[in-house]
């Protein structure tokens, strides 16, 4: 009987905390070198219902400072999340001009974007910065 209260107990206090525990996705985050080795940094946080990414700034593969026109603009938006616990949205490569639909998985503090284009699929892995 008491055994039956405890485990009762530990699902309700697990049950009401998980979400507590869940990757969490705002914050900023740290690109992964485009084809022309830029690096950006993007935050990312709610707009409205979905997440949005905004550059914050632009660096080279070294992580000196560039200067870039994609500071201050949207690289990914419409962010929704999924039941699973993904994101799906569309993105946009900060130095390029694809649209693209993205799939995007946060684990820790790796955030996993999968980028299609038509039948083809490639993935990045970006890093949380704060």
């Amino acid at each position: 009987m008491i055994l039956d209260k405890c485990i009762l107990l530990s699902a309700l206090i697990y049950g009401i905390s998980a979400p507590v525990f869940a990757d969490v996705v705002e914050g900023v985050w740290k690109s992964a070198p485009d084809v022309n080795g830029l690096v950006v940094h993007v935050r990312a946080k709610a707009c409205g219902q979905a997440l949005c990414g905004v550059v914050e700034r632009a660096k080279d593969r070294r992580g000196y400072d560039k200067k870039s026109t994609a500071v201050g603009k949207r690289v990914f938006w419409d962010m929704v999340e999924q039941p699973d616990g993904t994101y799906e949205g569309t993105l946009i490569e900060p130095s390029g001009f694809k649209l693209q639909q993205a799939k995007m998985m946060v684990e820790g503090n790796a955030m996993r974007l999968v980028r299609c284009a038509g039948a083809t699929c490639d993935e990045v892995i970006w890093t949380r910065l704060r």
